[in-house]
This record gives structure tokens, sequence and C-alpha cells, in this order.
């Protein structure tokens, strides 16, 4: 106990049991009283508020709802006290659907403040679990005003906001875009996509990867931009595998984010159009490069998008990225897992 409480304590009121009755101490002065809640709310409270204030500000921008990571990422970052999630934004296909999904996520952690804010919208694709959400509604739901939303945050506080980004680039670009100098201003970008060495497969070629070929003119600007770059391409996440003996520690908590996940699982892995049956935690990574950035290492690379969405090295021109290379499965699901578990 704090010693500052000690000179107070002895003035609190007691009730002793003693023969034949109950004898009562003096009792506290109500302003005393009041005086000692507020020390002992100050010593519980200063502690969180120090780590509130060292966590980094984030925003996510996604297209959740169609691979299943994404939901994984948003319940990875809820669970990292490293970061203090400012807002959500979705991106491709249904990007009200997606904020749907995004939002109801938030508010079954008890997160009912945080906003989502509907994206850029592109050509339909698969969104199986986005059914899980169907319908809901809430006050910080917006179908609409996500390259707003990151403008006004990121001139509120220059130079402090990362933006983690799982989906195409659309929503970055627009916003970088959006107003000239905003890009100065963005403390970094950890981004899923690319590949750099290697493809889908275990040793294949780089190929066009998903989320940078869906929009790679957002690609291109978004590497072009000198924004500090985090990324994590298919070379350390593609063989990132949720395998069952992994998943039943996170669904086996039984709080209530866990339980949305098993459901959201559940639906993807019997919906999905790629007859995926494991998840594939390609965008775990991306939030892991902000929250524990010494988990993989990192090699300075000079990245560039091709037409097609490949993503090249060049080996004459000063660093953009800081790129993850490799990483080790096992105890990068060991992390996720223990993370999602707690």
């Amino acid at each position: 106990m704090d010693g500052g409480l000690l000179p107070i304590l002895p003035s609190a009121a007691f009730v002793l049991s003693v023969p034949g009755g109950y004898a009562s101490l003096n009792l506290m002065p109500p302003l005393r009283l009041l005086r000692l809640w507020r020390h002992i709310l100050v010593v519980l409270l200063l502690p969180l508020a120090a780590r509130a204030a060292e966590a980094i500000p984030v925003i996510f921008d996604t297209d959740i709802g169609g691979d299943i990571d994404d939901a994984y990422a948003l319940a990875q970052i809820l669970r990292s006290p490293e970061l203090h999630l400012l807002g959500v934004t979705t991106v491709s296909g249904d990007t009200v659907a997606r904020a749907r999904l995004a939002a109801k996520m938030l508010a079954v952690d008890g997160r009912v403040d945080t906003p989502v804010h509907a994206g850029i919208s592109h050509p339909m694709e698969y969104l199986g679990h986005t059914v899980w959400a169907k319908d809901f509604a809430s006050s910080t739901l917006h179908p609409s005003g996500a390259v707003e939303f990151m403008r006004g945050q990121i001139n509120a506080q220059p130079g402090k906001i990362t933006i983690i980004a799982t989906g195409e680039l659309t929503n970055i670009a627009a916003l970088l875009d959006s107003e000239p100098g905003i890009g100065g201003k963005i403390k970094a970008i950890a981004l899923m996509g690319g590949s750099v060495l290697r493809g889908y497969a275990p040793g294949s070629k780089p190929e066009p990867e998903w989320n940078i070929k869906s929009n790679a003119k957002a690609a291109q600007a978004v590497f072009s931009s000198g924004v500090p770059l985090l990324v994590a391409p298919l070379d350390s996440t593609a063989d990132l595998k949720l395998t069952p003996e992994w998943k039943v520690r996170i669904f086996s908590r039984g709080m209530p984010l866990n339980d949305a996940l098993a459901s959201l699982d559940f639906i993807w892995r019997h919906t999905n159009t790629w007859n995926a049956e494991v998840p594939t935690l390609f965008d775990n990574l991306a939030v892991a490069l902000v929250a524990t950035p010494s988990l993989v290492p990192l090699t300075p690379m000079h990245i560039t998008v091709d037409a097609d969405g490949l993503t090249r090295v060049v080996a004459d021109r000063a660093p953009n990225a800081q790129v993850a290379l490799t990483s080790d499965p096992a105890a990068f699901l060991k992390y996720v897992t223990e993370r999602l578990s707690r």
C-alpha cells in the first residue's frame, strides 16, 4: 500500500465484535473519506493512464470480411497494449458491409466509442462472413468518410499516427492525394503486401500479391510517397497457418471476442470460394511490426511496384521500406495465440 495513505487510515470507521454486542471506532469525516478514495483512485489509475499515453496511436485500414485474417488482425490490435486504436476504415467491395463487421467486433469487445468509417468501394468480391454482422447498427458506424477521418486524425496528431493497412491501398493513396504534405505527417504505414523473393507457395517465384495487384496504381503511390513503410510480404506471411491446435487455444477462452472469432472462422471455413480449410494469418504480421517490432528481422530495401502488381527490389536506390523477409511460424503463432488468449 502507498505510504501516503497511512496518516489517513487510522481515522477510518471500524466495527468490532465485543462480548455482549458491537463497538465502533470513530467514523472518518466525509471530507477525509473523499480524500482517501481520491488517493486510492489516483494510485490505481495512474499506471493505466501512463500506459495509454505511451501506446502507439493507430488506424486500421482493412478489407475485413473477405479472408478471415483481417478479423484476427483486428482482435490482435485490441489485445495489444502497445497500440491505441483510433478507428477503423474499410476498403474494397462492399465497404459498408465490411464496416458493419468491424463495428460489431468492436462492440462485442466493449469498444463502443471507436469509430468505423466505410471507404472507397471497388467491384464486389467474396464477403461470406459479413453475414455475421447483417443489420448491425451503431452510432460509431459511418457509411462513408474513411479518407476524411484519417486526414482529420493525422492533422490532429502530426507525426504520431501509424496506419496499419491490410487490404488494397486505395484509401491510403486517396489520403495521400487529398492534401499536400499529408504524407509527411504520417509516422509510418505498416502493410501486408508484396512478394519479394517468393510467392504464395514454398519455393515459388515472386508473384503479384492480392493487396498490391488489386490496385497497383494505388500501391505505386504509397511506395513512392516517402512515408516510412513497414512491409510484411508473402515471404514472411504465407506460412503462418493457424492450424486447429492453435485455434482451440483461442476459442476455448470463452470470452466474447474469442467467441466472435470462432463464429467468423466457422462461417469463413464453409463459405470461402477458394476452399481454404486453415486460415493464413497474413495480416497479423503487419500488426506485430508495429506492436512488437523486434519479433522478426527487418531488411531495408527500395521497393517499386509494376503495373501488374509485382513488387521489385531496386538495389541502387535508398531504402523506402523496412521489409520482413523471414519469420518463425511457430514462434509467431505462439505470440498471436497468447495475445488472443488473454
